[in-house]
């Protein structure tokens, strides 16, 4: 699969009606954008980004639907790279490409960056209970800019469970969130470090995804949060 950027996860949208019986943390339908800033280890916004749900079809528990995501210049709003992700919701479990996924340190506005991504779907469950286990994800992804190769790495995530559930406050609301935390590894002959690098992601009912951070030896190194959505 060809892209033209990487980027989280993972949207955030209202749910609308039929989409109900599926999935109550996402509403798979035509319409609705979800906007998210991401920031560095300092806080400083390095990226904006707005993400959509198209070609739905199907109903009830089986929805099938394509995301697409668009990096936005932070200062002038002109978009600057997009990719689209399969995304499936079968029985209550949301299931989406990891080419819906971020890799952290790499700047995906870059047109002239392809990235190829192959292996497992991340997979969310309609029930997320604290305590619990979900299943770990592999996949692999190649990166070249201009035809130079610049990664050729496998990603393990691992150890995800549903830590607990909190309120957080971002610029589009309050909401009760449950946190879900892992892993990740990476092994290869190119790229970034493969230091694991730990994630935490709060998803709503009914809005998605509204916060997710990145930490290394225990500080956040990255961030991003849902600041606005349109229904």
């Amino acid at each position: 699969m060809k892209r033209s950027l990487c980027f989280f996860m993972i949207l955030s949208v209202s749910v609308a009606g039929w989409a109900q019986s599926c999935n109550p943390y996402f509403s798979i339908r035509e319409g609705v954008k979800s906007t998210y800033e991401s920031y560095n280890a300092k806080g400083k916004v390095v990226s904006r980004s707005v993400n959509e749900f198209k070609n739905v079809s199907g109903s009830g528990n089986q929805l099938k639907a394509t995301l697409l995501s668009q990096v936005l210049d932070v200062k002038n709003g002109n978009v600057t790279g997009s990719s689209e992700s399969d995304w499936l919701c079968e029985n209550g479990v949301i299931k989406f490409t990891m080419n819906a996924m971020a890799i952290e340190g790499v700047d995906m506005s870059n047109p002239a960056i392809e990235v190829l991504v192959d292996g497992d779907e991340m997979e969310l469950p309609s029930v997320l209970d604290v305590g619990q286990t979900l299943k770990d994800v592999s996949y692999h992804v190649k990166m070249s800019v201009s035809g130079i190769n610049m990664m050729d790495r496998n990603f393990d995530i691992k150890n995800r469970k549903v830590d607990g559930r909190e309120s957080v406050t971002t610029p589009a609301g309050t909401f009760d969130c449950v946190k879900i935390s892992y892993t990740t590894e990476s092994t290869g002959k190119s790229g970034n470090t493969s230091k694991p690098l730990q994630t935490a992601i709060w998803y709503a009912t009914d809005v998605g995804m509204v916060k997710t951070e990145n930490y290394k030896d225990g500080k956040v190194s990255s961030s991003q949060v849902l600041v606005k959505i349109e229904k």
